[in-house]
C-alpha cells in the first residue's frame, strides 16, 4: 500500500513543536547545570569536612600531650612528698609508681 503523505502543518503547529523543543533544550541544559553546582557544593562540604577533622586531631594531640604533662608533674610531686626509703625494693617502687601513674591517669580521663 502506497504511504500517503503528511497532512500539511500549520505555521502554529510547527511553531508549537520548536517551543516544545527549545523548552526541553532548555531543561536539559539547567539541568546540566544543577548536577554542576552540585559537584561543586559537594567538594567544597569534602573539603570543609577535612578542615574540621585536621582541626580536631590538632585539638586532641594538644589535649593529649598536656594531659601526659599534668601526669608527669603530679608523679613527680608524688615522689618528691615521699619520704626516701633507703631499703625500698626498686621493682615494688617501680610498681607503685605505674599504679599511682595508672589511678592518676583514670582520675584525669573520667574512666575511675
Amino acid at each position: 500500500m502506497p504511504r500517503q503523505p503528511d497532512p500539511p502543518q500549520s505555521d502554529d503547529t510547527v511553531a508549537a513543536i520548536e517551543r516544545v523543543l527549545k523548552a526541553e533544550r532548555e531543561g536539559v541544559e539547567a539541568l546540566r547545570q544543577s548536577e554542576d553546582r552540585a559537584q561543586h557544593m559537594l567538594a567544597e562540604a569534602r573539603a570543609q569536612a577535612a578542615g574540621v577533622a585536621r582541626r580536631a586531631d590538632r585539638c586532641i594531640s594538644k589535649l593529649h600531650t598536656a594531659y601526659l604533662q599534668k601526669i608527669e608533674r603530679k608523679v613527680e610531686a608524688l615522689n618528691a612528698a615521699r619520704p626516701a626509703q633507703k631499703d625500698a625494693d626498686p621493682a615494688y617502687e617501680r610498681d607503685a609508681l605505674a599504679a599511682a601513674a595508672e589511678r592518676i591517669a583514670a582520675r584525669l580521663t573520667g574512666a575511675s
